[in-house]
């Protein structure tokens, strides 16, 4: 297959380049300029981009996905098609949102053997590591799983009783474990003992009123953040470039672990959005932690245009109604599903708002995340070699991003409504369209679709079980 007349963003470049793709199988064999690439046997077919923008398939690094045990709010077929939606070509899905959770090599068997029929877009798995094991389990754990995920998941504040809180000292010996395979470590980094302290002071000024939605994020305040950052920090010592924090929503937190020597991502909803937007949005916005100040939002684009957060995750936890909608700030469940927002939102209010460079725009979605876990020689950019993995995207339309086109089970979004320029209109994994508009289904594709499904938005078209299992890493 040769795409014809794209303009592609090829890594290290902040100019878009007018070239001819070509892919053979799963792999990106050539770019060259436009015009210059030849059949390379009578029936390879073209496709003509003219007016269209190639990027490298999105990665999406922090998703729960929910399968096995929690499939009443999502699923890894609902949840890899709103990823292909979105423009996401590979996911990694989180430990802690399975039963059971991801913590034995027997859990993470059982948990590919349901998924690996389900998923449409390529994925890894992290194992997961808590408060209830003793340092021989966490050790043991860590060696048995290092060749088969791409990290570690802990909590400093779990809200789980399968998954509970991690203690300082299990976390230094947790940190030493995966620094000795080489494995990230992640951390939600809440501290218990700060929020512990504005819950209580919380609870004694309302003094028994209806819960509000500022007795929610005031219990969970960026202190909580700074705190556990900090101590995560002392506690990893000289194995810090082991540590990522995830959804960080905090600009102080992520400098910290920049200075430190650590990584970390945050979340679209923590660039949009902030807890006076609680009062309009409600339930819709609710996540784990919340959003923060007004002012953290320009701080944390400032930080990921220039590298002080390495990438952007959606942390995808949608739940039903009657998960979210209880009535009560306090037991409404604290997720969305964000995976088919990140590449929209970060094309129209990052790279073409002029918030973030082309170069910059590929790290954060793509190349960083990719380079971190141990993907960056099959994945994150549109090299010669790597998996054609590419979302072809007209920058002249527009997406009205409606909760109704969405293909995740959940579709409670505070995105609803919203514009963003650019519009996808395909999405590749390994060279084969698993998304796309009728732009794209209009015109010379492969003869390889494999299985349709349609929306208003545009059709899934690789079937159950095309995504490939990435996290097998013994060659």
């Amino acid at each position: 297959m040769i795409f014809k007349n794209l303009l592609a963003a090829l890594p290290g470049e902040n100019e878009f380049r007018k070239v001819d793709i070509q892919v053979t199988g799963s792999i990106l064999r050539a770019i060259s300029p436009a015009g210059t690439l030849k059949q390379s046997f009578p029936e390879e077919e073209y496709f003509d981009g003219e007016g269209l923008m190639a990027f490298p398939g999105a990665i999406d690094p922090h998703v729960h996905f929910d399968e096995p045990g929690f499939t009443h709010r999502e699923d890894f077929f609902h949840g890899t098609c709103e990823a292909a939606r979105g423009g996401v070509t590979t996911v990694i899905d989180m430990p802690c949102t399975s039963l059971p959770p991801v913590t034995s090599t027997e859990a993470l068997k059982n948990k590919l053997e349901i998924i690996q029929t389900k998923a449409v877009v390529d994925y890894a798995l992290y194992g997961g590591l808590h408060g209830a094991m003793s340092k021989r389990q966490i050790e043991d754990i860590v060696q048995s799983l290092k060749d088969y995920v791409v990290g570690f998941k802990t909590y400093f504040l779990s809200g789980m009783d399968t998954f509970p809180t991690i203690s300082h000292d299990l976390f230094r010996e947790a940190i030493k474990a995966c620094s000795a395979v080489s494995r990230p470590l992640l951390l939600h980094a809440e501290d218990d003992k700060v929020v512990a302290q504005f819950w209580k002071h919380q609870e004694m000024e309302s003094a028994g009123a209806e819960p509000t939605w500022k007795d929610y994020y005031a219990t969970r305040p960026m202190e909580a953040e700074i705190a556990a950052c900090r101590h995560a920090l002392e506690l990893a010592a000289e194995n810090a470039a082991t540590l990522h924090v995830v959804h960080v929503g905090t600009d102080e937190a992520a400098h910290m672990l920049k200075k430190g020597g650590a990584s970390c991502e945050t979340c679209t909803h923590y660039l949009a959005f902030d807890e006076t937007d609680f009062e309009r949005l409600g339930a819709s916005l609710k996540t784990a932690p919340p959003v923060k100040e007004p002012t953290q939002k320009a701080l944390l684009w400032k930080s990921l245009a220039d590298g002080t957060i390495s990438f952007i995750t959606s942390d995808h936890a949608g739940a039903p109604d009657y998960e979210k909608f209880t009535g009560n700030p306090l037991t409404a469940y604290g997720g969305i599903p964000g995976t088919g927002t990140i590449f929209p939102y970060l094309l129209s209010e990052g790279l073409f708002a002029g918030r973030l460079s082309l170069k910059r725009f590929l790290e954060a979605t793509s190349s960083a995340a990719a380079r971190r876990y141990g993907l960056d020689d099959r994945k994150g950019s549109l090299e010669p070699g790597k998996d054609a993995d590419l979302i072809l995207v007209d920058p002249d339309a527009t997406t009205h991003f409606l909760p109704e086109n969405m293909f995740s089970k959940s579709k409670i979004t505070p995105f609803a409504g919203m514009r963003f320029a650019g519009r996808i209109v395909g999405t590749f994994v390994r060279g084969e369209l698993v998304y796309g508009t009728s732009r794209l289904l209009g015109g010379n594709i492969p003869h390889s679709i494999r299985k349709h499904q349609l929306s208003a938005s545009g059709t899934i078209v690789a079937a159950q079980g095309y995504g490939n299992n990435l996290q097998w890493r013994k060659k």
